[in-house]
């Protein structure tokens, strides 16, 4: 939904959410939604991000399995500021801004399985 949708059309969602459909607002433009699939795909298929080094790899592994940068640092034995350096070159990298966008990636593209449990 845009933020100015008039209130029926909120009703309107909410009613198809709690029907466990999907509501896109008329006012979005197909060719976004597309789009947004399209990427979604490719990431999926890609596997992760082929600019990552090694190590980002790793530590983004780690912090999709949720553990802090002090923890981070004791398993790979490198410092805590090393590990800050690190997430500010995945996030930039990956255009994410934050550990929850981090874990969703992490998902997405395969290098860690929910599945499997963290």
């Amino acid at each position: 939904m845009v933020k100015q949708a008039a209130p029926a059309e909120l009703v309107e969602a909410i009613r198809a959410v709690s029907q466990s459909e999907t509501y896109l607002s008329p006012s979005i433009n197909p060719s976004v939604v597309e789009e947004y699939i399209r990427q979604a795909k490719a990431m999926v298929k890609s596997g992760p991000d082929e600019r990552l080094t090694p190590r980002e790899r790793e530590v983004l592994q780690l912090v999709a399995e949720g553990r802090t940068n002090r923890e981070i640092a004791q398993v790979l034995s490198i410092s805590v500021k090393t590990v800050e350096h690190h997430r500010a070159n995945l996030m930039s990298k990956l255009d994410l801004y934050s550990a929850a966008e981090l874990t969703q990636y992490a998902i997405r593209t395969g290098v860690i399985d929910i599945d499997e449990g963290l």
